[in-house]
C-alpha cells in the first residue's frame, strides 16, 4: 500500500478518533427527522375514516345503495339474502321490435329534415385557377446554339480566371 504524506490528508482524517468522540460533532450528522410513516399506520387512518363515514351515512346507505355498504363493509346484509327477488315486467319481443321501428323511421324523418335545410342553405363556391404567365418562367433560345455554352463542367471549375480580392 502506497504512503501517502502526512501534509496530503485532511485534519478531518487525522484527527477521526477526537471527532467522533466528541457529542457536539456526533449530533451534527446525525439529525433527527420527522418519523416515518408506514403502511400500518395508513391503513388505520383509513379505517377509522371509513368507520366515522359508516357512523354518520350507514344507514342511509343501506337503504340507498346496499351494493356501495357491502363493497365498504365486506358483509351482506340480511335482508338482502332473504329479500325475495323483484319481478321485473317483460315485454314481448314483437314490443320492443315495433318500438324500435318507430324510432327508426323517426330518426330517418329527422335526418332528412336536416339535410333538405343543408341544401337550402348551401352556399357553391367555384375556385377558378389563374393562369400562368409563361414569359416569366424562361426566354427566348437559339436552337442551333448548345444549352451550356458559355459554362464550364462541375470538374473544370478550376479552368475559370477568378478576380482575386486586392487589399491595399
Amino acid at each position: 500500500m502506497k504512503k501517502i504524506h502526512p501534509s496530503k490528508i485532511s485534519y478531518y482524517a487525522r484527527n477521526k478518533r477526537l471527532f467522533l468522540s466528541n457529542p457536539r460533532y456526533k449530533s451534527m450528522y446525525r439529525i433527527k427527522t420527522k418519523p416515518t410513516f408506514t403502511n400500518a399506520f395508513f391503513n388505520t387512518l383509513i379505517k377509522e375514516e371509513c368507520s366515522k363515514f359508516l357512523k354518520e351515512n350507514g344507514e342511509h346507505i343501506k337503504k340507498e345503495n346496499p351494493a356501495l355498504y357491502k363493497s365498504i363493509t365486506g358483509k351482506t346484509l340480511a335482508s338482502e339474502t332473504s329479500k325475495p327477488e323483484e319481478v321485473k315486467e317483460k315485454k314481448s319481443y314483437n314490443e320492443l321490435d315495433e318500438y324500435h321501428k318507430k324510432r327508426d323511421a323517426e330518426r330517418k324523418a329527422e335526418l332528412e329534415k336536416a339535410r333538405a335545410q343543408l341544401k337550402k342553405n348551401e352556399v357553391k363556391i367555384n375556385f377558378v385557377r389563374p393562369q400562368k404567365d409563361w414569359s416569366k418562367y424562361g426566354g427566348w433560345v437559339n436552337a442551333y446554339e448548345p444549352v451550356n455554352k458559355g459554362r464550364l463542367g462541375s470538374t473544370q471549375e478550376w479552368k475559370k480566371e477568378k478576380p482575386y480580392p486586392k487589399y491595399y
